[in-house]
C-alpha cells in the first residue's frame, strides 16, 4: 500500500532525490574510519591513553586534543595569544598513522608490507599509508556500505574526514572524484589554492562527483579542524563572508548543495562536530524552506535522549530521523 502521509510523501521525495543525484550525503569521519578499518578499536580512546587524558569522556576528541594543546602550550610557557597548535595537528595525524598501522599489524598483515609503510611513514598521507597496509579493503562488493554510496549518483558528496577514503571507494566506481576543502582559517585561503576543477562538457556530473572535506584535509595539517577552540573558530569563520565569493571559506558549490535534501550519515549528535556542522552549515542555510531531509545516527543514545532528539529534530531541525547504524542504512540503498 503507498504511504500518502506527509512523513511518506517526503520519504518518496529523498528517494526520488538520491536516485536523479541531487541528494546531498554528509558522512561523518568516525563513520568512514569505522568502514575503512572494520572493528578497530576507538581511535580518539587510544589518543587518550597516549596523551594521559584524566577525564571519562574519551569519546570526545575535541576535548582531549585540547587537553594536549594546553599541556603543550603550558610547557611551552606561551601565551593563549602566542601559541599555534600547528605541530599538534601533524602529530596527531602520525599518530594516526601509528594506529593503523598497529590495528595491521594484530589483524596479521605480512612484515613485508608493514616494513614498505614504514619506509614511507615520513612521505605518505594517512590515506596512502593505509593503503600501503591494505586498507580500506573495499573488497565487499554491494555489500561494503562505503562502496554502496559511491556507487550511487551523488554529484556532491561532504564529509568530516581529513582522510581520502571515500575518495578511493569513487576511485573503485569507475569515477573521478574532484577534492576540495573549507578554508575556515584566513591563513588557510593564502596556504591553500581553492582551484576545483569543472566537470568536462559534455559529461555526466555524477562521474565526477564534488567531494568537499567540511573539517580539514590531510594534505595539510593546518587545514585540520581538531580542538574545541577549532571548531568554535570554524563556527564563528564560515559565516563571516557568506555570499561573497572572495571572502567566504565555503565554496559557493558547497553552499548551493547544503540548500538541498541532505543525508546526514554517522554522526553523535551530541558530538562537536555534528553541533559544527549543523549550526554553522545547515542551520544558517536560510535558502531553504519547510521541507528538511534524513538522518541516520551512528550509535542511539539511551531511550530518554532519543525522544528528546527525536522531537528536536523534527520540530527545530526538520529532519526525518533514522536510528540505525550507517551499515543498516547503506543496506537500505543498496535497492534504489
Amino acid at each position: 500500500m503507498k504511504d500518502t502521509s506527509q512523513q511518506g510523501k517526503r520519504r518518496s521525495g529523498l528517494i526520488a532525490s538520491i536516485k536523479n543525484g541531487l541528494a546531498v550525503p554528509i558522512l561523518s569521519d568516525e563513520a568512514i574510519f569505522d568502514l575503512a578499518l572494520p572493528g578497530h578499536p576507538s581511535l580518539a580512546e587510544a589518543y587518550a591513553r597516549d596523551a594521559g587524558y584524566p577525564l571519562d569522556d574519551l569519546d570526545n576528541l575535541p576535548r582531549i586534543t585540547k587537553f594536549c594543546k594546553l599541556n603543550r602550550q603550558r610547557e611551552a610557557q606561551l601565551s593563549e595569544e602566542d601559541y599555534t597548535h600547528d605541530d599538534l595537528r601533524a602529530d596527531f595525524l602520525d599518530f594516526v598513522k601509528n594506529f593503523i598501522y598497529d590495528y595491521a599489524e594484530k589483524q596479521g598483515v605480512n612484515a613485508t608490507e608493514r616494513e614498505e609503510a614504514k619506509a614511507q611513514f615520513d612521505s605518505a598521507t594517512v590515506t596512502e599509508y593505509a593503503k600501503l597496509l591494505g586498507y580500506p579493503r573495499l573488497d565487499r562488493g554491494d555489500e561494503d556500505p562505503l562502496q554502496v554510496l559511491a556507487n550511487l549518483p551523488f554529484r556532491v558528496l561532504l564529509t568530516t574526514s581529513p582522510y581520502t577514503f571515500l575518495e578511493a571507494a569513487l576511485a573503485k566506481a569507475d569515477k573521478t572524484p574532484r577534492t576540495t576543502v573549507i578554508r575556515w582559517r584566513k591563513n588557510l585561503r593564502d596556504l591553500i589554492e581553492l582551484d576545483i576543477p569543472d566537470v568536462p562538457t559534455g559529461q555526466d556530473p555524477a562521474r565526477f562527483p564534488l567531494v568537499c572535506h567540511l573539517f580539514g584535509l590531510e594534505t595539510n595539517s593546518k587545514s585540520l579542524v581538531l580542538t574545541e577552540d577549532d571548531y568554535l573558530e570554524f563556527l564563528v569563520d564560515v559565516n563571516l563572508g557568506r555570499g561573497d565569493d572572495k571572502r567566504d571559506s565555503v565554496p559557493a558549490q558547497v553552499r548551493k548543495a547544503l540548500s538541498g535534501d541532505l543525508l546526514v550519515l554517522g554522526f553523535s549528535l551530541n558530538s562537536w562536530a555534528f553541533r559544527a556542522l549543523y549550526t554553522g552549515l545547515i542551520k544558517s542555510d536560510d535558502a531553504r524552506g519547510t521541507e528538511k531531509r534524513g538522518i541516520c545516527v551512528q550509535l542511539p543514545p539511551s531511550e530518554a535522549e532519543k525522544a528528546y532528539l527525536h522531537d528536536y529534530l523534527q520540530r527545530e531541525a526538520r529532519f526525518e530521523v533514522d536510528w540505525r547504524t550507517l551499515s543498516d542504512y547503506a543496506a537500505g540503498l543498496r535497492s534504489i
